[in-house]
């Protein structure tokens, strides 16, 4: 097991903030296990751990956001990262605008977002696959580079 775990840890991920709910009364999380899956229409997959209370929430409000975090920006990665017993209060303070399409919350500073209505879930071992349809996206600046796991030394192996 540790040298499956040895290889999995060079795997390459963006590290993005998923933000669901409405407002602050919302939640949000760092993650790294998210594709793109369909570009007709335009999909995504994202892997959350089943005891994640961000599971339930994305269940219950059939909608995330995928906000993109910048290379140089592990401040805010790591304001939202940590256990999933941490609550609900992760967005209290923070001044987010609704996303155009489902209402979910997103990220001030993010250097973009995908905008994504929930279509189906896939158990996956100990976490759920959710597969959001891309119904709004935005990029502040094309030429900005995506922190990743490599650039900023945050990885996640579940």
């Amino acid at each position: 097991m540790k040298d499956i775990q040895k290889v999995l840890k060079k795997l390459e991920y963006g590290v993005y903030v998923v933000t669901m709910g409405r407002g602050t009364q919302g939640n949000a999380f760092t993650a790294s296990w998210i594709s793109q899956i369909s570009s007709e229409p335009p999909m995504v997959a994202l892997a959350v751990h089943n005891k994640h209370q961000s599971s339930r929430l994305i269940k219950e409000n059939k909608a995330f956001a995928v906000n993109l975090i910048g290379s140089g920006q592990e401040a805010v990665a790591k304001t939202y990262y940590g256990p999933a017993e941490s609550g609900y209060e992760k967005l209290a303070g923070t001044s987010v605008k609704d996303s155009p399409r489902t209402g979910t919350p997103l990220l001030p500073g993010a250097i973009g977002y995908l905008d994504c209505l929930l279509v189906d879930t896939v158990q996956a071992g100990n976490h759920t696959l959710f597969i959001g349809r891309v119904k709004a996206a935005s990029l502040d600046d094309s030429d900005s580079q995506l922190m990743t796991t490599t650039n900023s030394k945050l990885y996640y192996t579940g």
